[in-house]
């Protein structure tokens, strides 16, 4: 594959593994970057990996060979991303930063949630910046439940998890 380049293609509604894994078995190289995300599942925060480009994923071949008429017929795949009659190329520098970041985000976080019920936090934003709270738990993707003694009592605030950091990331 000396004159092969980096392409785009798009795939079926959910079907990006099902495409990659198509054109591997017909010998193409493809690269689909992913991310480890964060999500609430039945109240719990669970840990998955899920495509960077929904939707969408890298292939390597040469243009003027019979491959992408192959690659636009094969299962999964919609169609390649054009501009004409041209499928669009992609830089392989772009392809090889992507390849070397998606690595880093994969591994991106353990199972462990971000912030523990019982974790020491700091309040970035609103009236309560600058102050320390204790984490009580998760409302929501995006909410945090945290507890601050004021006032000889201790009050249940929901923030925004933005709004929050964790004291170990100031130490």
């Amino acid at each position: 594959m000396n004159d092969s380049a980096w392409y785009v293609v798009q795939c079926r509604a959910n079907q990006n593994f099902r495409a990659q894994e198509n054109l591997e078995n017909q010998g193409f190289t493809c690269f689909q970057p992913r991310l480890r995300v964060e999500k609430l599942h039945a109240g719990r925060r669970t840990h998955r990996t899920e495509p960077l480009f929904p939707g969408y994923l890298f292939i390597r071949f040469e243009e003027y060979g019979p491959s992408w008429h192959t690659v636009r017929s094969t299962r999964g795949v919609n169609k390649l991303v054009a501009f004409g009659e041209r499928p669009a190329r992609v830089p392989g520098k772009v392809v090889d930063a992507l390849m070397q970041n998606s690595r880093a985000r994969e591994q991106g976080s353990d199972a462990e949630p971000a912030i523990r019920p019982g974790d020491r936090l700091r309040i970035e934003r609103g009236p309560f910046a600058n102050l320390e709270a204790t984490f009580h738990g998760y409302k929501g993707e995006e909410r945090a439940i945290v507890l601050l003694d004021m006032l000889h009592k201790q009050h249940r605030l929901n923030l925004a998890l933005k709004d929050v950091r964790p004291l170990a990331a100031h130490a």
